[in-house]
């Protein structure tokens, strides 16, 4: 996959995520609607950890230092649990001021990679930590905390923009 799709599909999916924020009241962001574990700022927190985590192997690997994270070792659902535990004590307004720098920076680290380092161990991509890889590609990695993840909370988003609270 090349570069410029890459972005391409980080942009539409991330847009279609942020309309969907966009459309729930401030003062419905805090509150979990019915059948939901977590709120939609807690979502929101959920999703720049992930983006984040990209950004931080991306420079990481920019600097040559190690892009062994926690998240890879002990897995996605220690990492969940941490991220969601620290999403509830952060207040809406810090966790919608950081999404947009955050998502910012990761279309700025993927703009500095080139097609053979979304696709190949080559550049950058040889000092990813392989666990985070899994066999895979930088550009499916990107895919799968990314773009791919987005729409995986769409149902929560909509659900407290309709009004249905808890």
């Amino acid at each position: 996959m090349q570069r410029d799709e890459v972005l391409s599909r980080l942009r539409q999916s991330r847009a279609e995520f942020d309309t969907k924020v966009a459309a729930i009241p401030e003062d419905r962001l805090g509150l979990a609607p019915p059948g939901f574990a977590h709120s939609p700022k807690d979502v929101v927190a959920h999703v720049i950890a992930y983006e984040e985590l990209i950004v931080e192997r991306l420079r990481a690997a920019r600097r040559g230092q190690s892009t062994a994270f926690d998240r890879d070792r002990d897995g996605w659902e220690a990492f969940n649990a941490r991220v969601w535990a620290d999403a509830e004590r952060t207040s809406a307004e810090h966790v919608m001021a950081r999404s947009e720098l955050v998502f910012n920076d990761l279309i700025t680290e993927i703009e500095q990679l080139d097609d053979a380092e979304l696709t190949s161990v080559t550049g950058i991509t040889a000092y990813i930590d392989p666990a985070w890889l899994e066999g895979g590609s930088l550009a499916e990695q990107v895919a799968i905390d990314g773009y791919e993840h987005y729409p995986m909370h769409f149902a929560i988003l909509e659900a407290a923009a309709r009004g249905v609270q808890s």
